[in-house]
């Protein structure tokens, strides 16, 4: 019902209580389409973040203009977007919303696509100290199937964390909405950073 027309649009959000603010919001037309999930950590930017204290660094203190783009990403998708015109880009992340600024000047910086970000809550929930990375990927993926019916995704991420079974398992569920999987393989020293292994 908003009437705008597909691409990228300035919307005001207001809430009772709450200071207006501006936001950029993505209008996806309908009807059969291809869409890019990436992951960020690893896959878009080398931030080794498995390892706790590594992962509180680069999150939190590290300077975005310190931080390493993955070679070769940024082409890999905006080459997919010149070859479909109006792929819509989305980064999925277990990074919590209040890095976003950090996380949209480097990925601008690097030239990668603009996109939308599907982030978490930094926090508890009611019933564990810490939120499901695992889940919050699983949950944006059925969303995303659900609200995209005709969308075909290409699902991006590594296999430093969950990415790989957590595609698989979209792709078991969802057939209908899978393109193709691309998992980055970290090299030697990421997986030790990562795992310590």
């Amino acid at each position: 019902d908003h009437g705008l027309e597909p691409g990228w649009h300035e919307a005001r959000i207001e809430a009772m209580g709450a200071q207006a603010v501006a936001a950029k919001v993505l209008i996806i037309p309908e009807g059969p389409r291809l869409g890019i999930i990436s992951d960020i950590d690893d896959t878009a930017m080398v931030t080794h973040v498995p390892r706790v204290l590594v992962a509180a660094w680069n999150q939190l203190v590290k300077y975005s203009s310190a931080r390493e783009p993955v070679p070769g990403m940024a082409e890999l998708y905006s080459r997919i977007q010149a070859a479909h015109p109006g792929t819509p880009m989305m980064y999925l992340s277990t990074g919590a919303w209040n890095i976003t600024p950090t996380l949209r000047r480097f990925l601008s910086r690097n030239g990668y696509p603009r996109g939308t970000f599907l982030l978490t809550d930094w926090g508890p929930t009611p019933d564990r100290w810490f939120r499901s990375g695992t889940n919050h990927k699983v949950e944006s993926l059925r969303r995303l199937a659900e609200e995209f019916p005709q969308m075909k995704w290409i699902l991006v991420g590594d296999d430093g964390q969950h990415d790989p079974e957590i595609y698989a398992e979209f792709a078991r569920e969802f057939p209908q909405c899978v393109a193709g999987i691309a998992i980055r393989s970290l090299s030697e020293i990421e997986q030790f950073m990562a795992h310590g292994s």
